[in-house]
């Protein structure tokens, strides 16, 4: 495994992502339904989540697994009224590992009434940190996910990435409703495919099936 010094960690895995899994991307993925068939806000699609998520998690990611952990948050540009409540949660959580951030934006368009279209800034703050799986909350920051559409605090609203360059493997849960899990090599998640079929989302189902059914 590559040694990474904490002062060029941020761009290495900056190097790392735009080489292997640029914007987040690959052709080789799983994602999961892990809320339905439960109505928002219930006991019952809470517990499925999580259940799901952790088990997932695990599954992917072993205890002694070295892995990054790539926090975007958009603690300036978050609505008030509709934003994440407890902000402050996942940093209370991760606050004994060392971690690095830098402040950088996104770019959106606007078209004003002219039709003219101009670029907006918006500012996030980037969280990297590295550290083994046995050292990090993940249960307590995948139930953070879990609770931010539900209304449940205390939640996590920053988009988390757990990444193990080692394997080639990111593991993302986007909000209660699902997680996508990407690689650069069939293999790694060929055993997932075939152990969680049924959890696999129905809208992509068939592309997941063209992916693996011959791995």
């Amino acid at each position: 495994m590559i040694e990474v010094g904490w002062r060029d960690l941020i761009n290495y895995i900056f190097e790392y992502i735009e080489e292997n899994f640029p914007s987040f991307f690959s052709d080789t993925y799983l994602r999961f339904e892990l809320g339905e068939p439960y109505e928002n806000g219930t006991d019952l699609r809470i517990n499925q989540v999580i259940n799901r998520v952790t088990t997932l998690f695990e599954e992917v990611f072993k205890k002694d697994d070295i892995i990054y952990v790539y926090i975007k948050d958009w603690e300036e540009s978050e609505d008030i009224m509709f934003g994440n409540t407890t902000p402050n949660y996942l940093y209370e959580l991760i606050n004994h590992l060392e971690s690095q951030d830098i402040k950088l934006y996104d770019y959106d368009e606007d078209i004003n009434a002219e039709g003219k279209s101009t670029d907006i800034k918006i500012p996030y703050k980037l969280k990297i940190l590295k550290s083994k799986v046995s050292s990090i909350p993940f249960n307590e920051i995948l139930t953070g996910i879990a609770n931010y559409e539900q209304g449940r605090e205390p939640s996590i609203g920053q988009r988390v990435y757990f990444i193990n360059t080692e394997a080639n493997v990111i593991f993302n849960m986007y909000d209660d409703r699902g997680c996508i899990i990407l690689s650069k090599e069939k293999k790694n998640l060929s055993h997932l495919y075939l152990k969680y079929y049924n959890w696999l989302v129905d809208y992509g189902r068939t592309d997941m099936d063209n992916i693996f059914m011959n791995s």
